[in-house]
C-alpha cells in the first residue's frame, strides 16, 4: 500500500486513525454529523467508515476507480448519498488500480435501496507488441527520448497496465511500426495528444520505436 486515508485531530495535532490504500489517487471524502466518513477508492470501491475509530462499516464495488468526493442530501425526509464514479485525472492517464472498467456513472445510495449494480467488465490486455524491426543499439537513446516525451501519458511499455491512455507495449504491431503517423498528426491532437512535428526528428522516432519493442522483448516470458 502506498496511499492512505488519515483522520487528523487538529487540536491535539496527532493522527487518530488511518486506512491503508493500494493507490495514492483516491477520491475525496464526505464526513457526516452521524459520525460516518465516505470515500471512493482507486481500486473501485465505495466505503463507509466510523469517523471515530476508522472501522469499516460498509463497502460496495463501483466498477472503476473513483476520483470525486461524494455528497449527501435529503429529499422528503429520506437521506441519500451520491457519488460520481469515473477514473481520470493526471495519475489516471497512464495507471489504474482496478482490473474492472465501467463508464462514468453517478451512483446514489439510501437505506432500503433496491436497485442492482450494473455488470462490470474486466480489462483485457492484449499481447505484448512483437515483430517491429529495430536496432538494439538505439534502445538507450530511445529510453531517454521516451521518458522525456511519452512515459507521462503512456507509462512504461508492457510494465504499467495503462489507464485512460493505452500502454504502447500492448499496441498492435502496425501501430508501433508506423509510429510516425501518430507522432506527426494534428488529427491526434483532437484526442489530446500533442503533435510532435518539429519537436521529434524521424531518427528520434526510430529510437523510441526501438525502446518500445526492445522493452516488450525484454519482459516477454521466455
Amino acid at each position: 500500500p502506498f496511499g492512505r486515508l488519515i483522520a487528523w485531530d487538529p487540536v491535539a495535532q496527532k493522527e487518530v486513525w488511518r486506512q491503508e490504500q493500494v493507490s495514492p489517487w483516491n477520491g475525496g471524502t464526505l464526513s457526516t454529523a452521524g459520525n460516518l466518513v465516505f470515500q471512493g477508492t482507486a481500486d473501485g470501491r465505495f466505503v463507509a467508515y466510523d469517523a471515530r475509530d476508522g472501522k469499516k462499516l460498509w463497502e460496495t464495488p463501483t466498477g472503476t476507480g473513483v476520483v470525486a468526493a461524494p455528497i449527501t442530501y435529503e429529499v422528503d425526509g429520506r437521506q441519500y448519498v451520491s457519488i460520481a464514479v469515473g477514473w481520470g485525472g493526471v495519475y489516471g492517464l497512464a495507471a489504474r488500480a482496478t482490473d474492472r472498467k465501467g463508464p462514468g456513472t453517478v451512483y446514489t445510495f439510501a437505506i432500503g435501496g433496491t436497485a442492482k449494480a450494473p455488470e462490470f467488465v474486466a480489462y483485457q490486455l492484449g499481447a505484448l507488441v512483437q515483430g517491429v524491426p529495430y536496432d538494439p543499439k538505439l534502445v538507450p537513446d530511445g529510453t531517454a527520448l521516451y521518458v522525456s516525451n511519452c512515459v507521462f501519458c503512456h507509462g512504461v511499455p508492457g510494465v504499467d497496465r495503462g489507464g485512460n491512455i493505452p500502454n504502447l507495449g500492448y499496441s498492435e504491431q502496425a501501430v508501433i511500426a508506423n509510429l510516425d503517423r501518430f507522432v506527426y498528426s494534428a488529427e491526434m491532437g483532437k484526442k489530446g495528444m500533442p503533435d510532435f512535428t518539429g519537436k521529434l526528428s524521424a531518427d528520434e522516432v526510430e529510437k523510441i520505436k526501438a525502446f518500445i519493442q526492445g522493452t516488450a522483448d525484454a519482459i516477454r516470458p521466455k
